[in-house]
């Protein structure tokens, strides 16, 4: 069965939603860049709004250290997800990291292989120059089909209810993350964007 990673949660009920309908994993944005920032204060509260066993992601860029062991702590994160080239001691950090690809001129541009390896998940998402993520815009699946990865592989870039399908079906990844392709508005979830989505998905993973 394919995972669902719903990122981009800034309301405690779109949380409680995302868990009901079957998220694997439930993404906090805490980078500066981002249109969905959550701080500190809100993330507890958002936090704590998820589902047993669901997985708690900080989502970070050119945050510090110290900042991300801040939002892991205060929230009570699971995981972290780092939008920059991954270095040595992003490893050493006290939760698992899900390091971040770029589909590039027709070829996933991954982080060094023994780096890459002790990560949770490798997430691939489109490449967009001056955005390190959340682009809205599908990677090139087809150069992500028939390969095999080191870690699970999760799949971002402009998916929604629309284009899931076809995107597992031509990748086959462990999970698929969506933040854009399931919102009213950045940072609000509609909760039937959110619906039709698992369904697709659902749909995706029962055929052959």
């Amino acid at each position: 069965m394919t995972e669902v990673k719903i990122c981009g949660l800034t309301r405690p009920r779109d949380v409680e939603v995302a868990c009901e309908l079957g998220a694997s994993c439930v993404g906090f944005n805490f980078a500066a860049v981002s249109p969905r920032r959550v701080r500190v204060g809100a993330a507890r509260e958002l936090a704590s709004s998820a589902a047993a066993g669901v997985v708690k992601v900080g989502v970070f860029v050119d945050e510090s250290r110290e900042e991300i062991l801040a939002a892991v702590e205060e929230a009570s994160l699971d995981a972290i997800q780092i939008h920059r080239p991954l270095r040595e001691d992003d490893l050493d950090l006290p939760r698992p990291v899900l390091a971040v690809a770029r589909v590039r001129n027709g070829s996933a541009v991954l982080p060094a292989p023994e780096l890459l390896s002790r990560c949770r998940y490798v997430l691939v998402d489109s490449d967009r120059a001056g955005m390190p993520g959340g682009t809205g815009m599908p990677a090139d699946w087809k150069a992500l089909s028939g390969r095999s990865w080191p870690v699970p592989l999760m799949l971002a870039g402009g998916l929604n209810p629309a284009n899931v399908e076809e995107a597992i079906e031509t990748v086959r990844p462990a999970a698929v993350d969506v933040a854009s392709g399931v919102e009213s508005a950045p940072g609000i979830k509609d909760e039937n964007r959110m619906r039709l989505f698992f369904e697709a998905v659902a749909r995706a993973d029962a055929r052959p």
